[in-house]
């Protein structure tokens, strides 16, 4: 069975315009999931559990930290929206996660292009788009 590496995406939250942060993320998490050749996470889906049920923000901040040993690397991003020309990339709570990545040992990249090009050769996952699905009986799971 192969195995495919998890990312955890480390950006900006508070910092900046909350909602441009959020999507930037979760543009990364499906630009990465589209390759099939990574696993990604973005922990700030918790931004919608934080509207369900608020937190003090500690609480994610520990969160974030007890998931990171789970993961094969961490991809730091910054927050774009090219339309309003807004960067966003100082994120105190970004950074907390990959100074505990490195003391880990959890490679940490900068750039997408190399997170994959460094996913392929120690992985070598099977990209989706080249899987062939299992067919199911009808009415099995």
């Amino acid at each position: 069975m192969e195995h495919r590496p998890w990312v955890y995406i480390a950006s900006p939250y508070t910092k900046g315009d909350v909602a441009i942060n959020v999507k930037a993320s979760m543009d990364m998490f499906h630009e990465l999931m589209d390759t099939g050749i990574v696993i990604p996470f973005t922990p700030l889906t918790s931004h919608y559990l934080h509207i369900h049920k608020p937190r003090p923000y500690q609480d994610w901040i520990n969160y974030d930290l007890w998931l990171l040993d789970r993961f094969n690397a961490v991809l730091r991003i910054d927050a774009i929206c090219k339309e309003l020309n807004y960067r966003q990339s100082e994120s105190s709570g970004a950074d907390g996660e990959v100074d505990k990545a490195n003391k880990l040992g959890i490679p940490v990249f900068y750039d997408k292009h190399e997170l994959l090009s460094w996913a392929l050769h120690v992985y070598r996952p099977v990209p989706l788009a080249s899987r062939q699905l299992p067919k199911h009986e009808a009415g099995t799971l």
